[in-house]
């Protein structure tokens, strides 16, 4: 058996890994679907979003009204705004949606959920077992 030093291996490894799996992040959520109709914008893939978030959708819905500063109403797979607005502040909100509530401070894993701990609710990781509180 030949002797190999660690870092060779390691780099053998990593040479061996196919390209597709390393180059691109796990977990990435759909593009959002935007259409402005009149005076009110759809976002027409609302529920495929939110199923990929794993999160309850009241909650995203609600942080986008805000965040937005309008109001609307949520159907069976798709979010009625009123008001144009542009879809690149859609998008924004959504991405510090994401930031906020669903990526792990410490390691960035997207594998966290929710947890009450008296009367704070905190995002535990269950990557990395890291909590933190956040403000629903």
């Amino acid at each position: 058996m030949a002797d190999f030093d660690y870092e060779s291996l390691l780099d053998r490894a990593h040479e061996k890994i196919p390209q597709d799996i390393s180059s691109r992040s796990r977990w990435a959520l759909p593009e959002p679907d935007i259409l402005i109709e009149g005076n009110q914008t759809i976002i027409r893939n609302f529920s495929d979003m939110v199923s990929m978030m794993d999160r309850d959708a009241n909650h995203v819905y609600q942080f986008l009204q805000n965040e937005l500063g309008t109001s609307g109403t949520r159907e069976a797979n798709r979010v009625l705004l009123k008001g144009r607005i542009p879809p690149r502040r859609i998008k924004e909100k959504i991405v510090s949606y994401v930031k906020t509530y669903i990526l792990c401070h410490q390691c960035n894993s997207p594998d966290t959920s929710f947890i009450k701990v008296e009367r704070t609710t905190q995002m535990k990781c269950q990557a990395c077992g890291a909590t933190r509180p956040i403000k629903l």
